[in-house]
């Protein structure tokens, strides 16, 4: 990688943007490895939140500089040691729980040029299968740890020497699928020509050509399919000879996929996969699943399933309760250790984490926003020690909105009806759960949703955008051999906030176990500690006949964003 800032340049940008932001760092340490540099600032507590914006941009100035190095926030060992001196207050009171919301707010979405504090690995360590020669198509809900997973494997196989394209396709979610893959290939082009040092080998002269032709065809209004088409055999010659040469593999990130329109995701998938096939470069590729289609079979056009491409689906769900809130304490003590608290369980009640698992549904992003949201509510309590249930419940009622406006955004492209038409189902679902039947869960029949797949294809959307969550994928009936249901539950958004509606049959997480209970009772409720307790627990919810949830052209569909 050839780099145009050496290390003492690169601190030079990072003290200059530190000054920009009024931090004045305690120390400030470079550490350098084979094949990067971290620099590491200790600073004040009154300067941690500026610094993590500082880092931020920095981070982004590296990228852009193809600058092998990151920078990394600490708190200095005298502000450590005071807060140790002075008892180390638990509770929301403590100083450094500010400078944990900040950074829980500015850290909660990871991107390629701001990575996430520390990779958590999961159970089902997803991350070595991605690092394998393989194509993948990585799917889970929005804010599941998608770019997460891929930006530690950029990570990695950059450091084992290999090279690397990252391409957010939000940003070609207007173009064409022709225009998108010109741009795509003028970027792996571009990581190219960076890659030989002061090397000059003929395969760089023809990387050079081809860039004089893909930047004439980008100068023109529109890209034809032709123009396009005529650009693979050529475009992947030069990449076979340039692994050969390099003596490396290729890979090549698309993330955030479904921002594309559905139906000419394969086209595009199939021009970048015409210019991979048969080499050692390969194509990792993130999106909602329910928002995507990646392959056509008339004609074949995109990645085939178990030909082209396997399945990683990353949704950590409420299926395994007890490994998802490992998982998600471990996350959240990541971010409480990085700013000096001695975990997560001194500013959050046991309850209160407990609920935060069922708040977020399982989603690392949401976990993180509300423990964020909740914190700040609980600040604003009079007396308030830790966070508490009640402080999660209002944050989740709070998140009702942003996620409307998340639906709205992700599914205008995607089923038929588009936004309006998910709109009116979770308005259908929310009437049968919360007003006919009392019940926060609900359950669908495997061969329902065989008979129904566009009104089950609306309920995955609400999947999608975490407004309901899974629970139990196969669930057998009690009174008929052979037939089985999913089990559903509504997100707690849409029945939580200032006031929890009464009387409504809700699931709860107690000694990592799923409970049963009634809202606003004193009863303990019943307890699933065991798998057969468990069923019988779940089998209680009501069944939701697919046949009552509109299509779009079955009524007329509320006002856009409006929820009943």
């Amino acid at each position: 990688m050839t780099r145009t800032l050496d290390t003492p340049k690169a601190r030079a940008l990072l003290e200059k943007e530190l000054q920009r932001c009024g931090v004045v760092p305690v120390s400030l340490e470079a550490k350098p490895y084979p094949e990067e540099t971290i620099f590491v600032v200790y600073v004040s507590a009154a300067d941690f939140s500026k610094s993590v914006e500082a880092a931020g941009a920095v981070d982004e100035a590296f990228s852009a500089a193809e600058f092998s190095g990151f920078v990394t926030i600490r708190r200095s060992e005298a502000d450590t040691s005071r807060a140790t001196k002075s008892g180390g207050a638990r509770g929301v009171s403590n100083p450094k729980v500010d400078s944990l919301v900040d950074l829980l707010t500015a850290r909660s979405r990871t991107s390629e040029i701001q990575p996430s504090l520390e990779y958590v690995r999961d159970s089902s360590n997803q991350l070595g299968l991605i690092l394998t020669a393989r194509n993948h198509l990585i799917f889970g809900r929005r804010g599941a740890g998608k770019t997460t997973l891929m930006v530690e494997a950029k990570r990695q196989l950059e450091a084992a020497g290999h090279a690397t394209v990252w391409i957010n396709m939000q940003t070609h979610r207007h173009a064409t699928p022709e225009v998108a893959f010109v741009w795509i290939l003028t970027s792996i082009i571009e990581r190219l020509q960076t890659h030989f040092d002061d090397r000059i080998p003929k395969v760089l002269l023809e990387i050079s050509e081809l860039k004089v032709h893909v930047d004439s065809l980008l100068s023109r209004p529109s890209v034809s399919k032709s123009d396009a088409v005529r650009l693979i055999p050529r475009a992947q010659r030069i990449i076979k000879r340039f692994v050969s040469v390099a003596g490396c593999r290729l890979v090549v990130f698309l993330d955030d996929l479904h921002y594309l329109k559905r139906d000419e995701q394969p086209a595009l998938l199939d021009m970048v996969h015409g210019i991979t096939r048969d080499i050692d470069a390969w194509i990792k590729v993130a999106c909602i699943k329910h928002l995507s289609r990646w392959f056509e079979h008339s004609p074949p056009t995109g990645l085939q399933t178990g030909h082209d491409a396997d399945h990683v689906e990353l949704d950590l769900t409420l299926e395994s309760p007890a490994e998802a809130k490992d998982f998600l304490d471990q996350l959240l003590n990541v971010y409480a250790k990085h700013v000096g608290l001695t975990s997560e369980r001194s500013v959050f009640s046991d309850d209160a984490l407990n609920r935060l698992l069922l708040a977020s549904g399982a989603v690392p992003r949401d976990y993180l926003v509300l423990a964020a949201s909740a914190i700040r509510l609980a600040k604003r309590r009079q007396s308030a020690r830790l966070t508490g249930v009640q402080d999660v419940n209002r944050a989740a009622g709070d998140q009702s909105k942003v996620k409307i406006a998340e639906l709205e955004d992700d599914a205008a492209a995607s089923t038929e009806g588009g936004a309006q038409a998910i709109i009116l189902a979770l308005n259908r679902v929310r009437e049968f759960c919360l007003d006919e039947k009392r019940f926060s869960f609900f359950k669908i029949d495997f061969r329902d949703k065989e008979s129904n797949p566009k009104q089950y294809g609306l309920v995955q959307s609400l999947l999608d955008v975490r407004i309901v969550h899974l629970i139990a994928s196969s669930l057998s009936d009690k009174n008929e051999a052979g037939r089985r249901s999913e089990v559903f539950m509504l997100d707690l958004s849409q029945f939580s906030g200032q006031r929890l509606k009464k009387r409504i049959h809700v699931l709860d997480f107690v000694d990592q176990h799923i409970v049963l209970r009634e809202t606003t009772t004193d009863s303990a409720g019943q307890k699933g500690d065991t798998p057969k307790r468990l069923q019988d627990l779940l089998r209680t919810g009501p069944l939701l006949e697919l046949t009552n949830i509109p299509l779009p052209n079955q009524g007329k569909a509320p006002r856009r964003g409006k929820v009943s």
